[in-house]
């Protein structure tokens, strides 16, 4: 809390950790898609 965050460079990711990344990923581009003409 209190707004304070950093950038952790070189965090290992391994298989487990990268399946789930991309599934966000793709979840997120979706949602996108579905909204991008509601929000020009």
């Amino acid at each position: 809390s209190g707004g304070k965050w950093e950038i952790v460079q070189d965090v290992p990711v391994n298989e487990f950790s990268r399946s789930k990344i991309d599934a966000s990923v793709a979840e997120l581009k979706e949602e996108k898609a579905l909204v991008k003409d509601l929000i020009c």
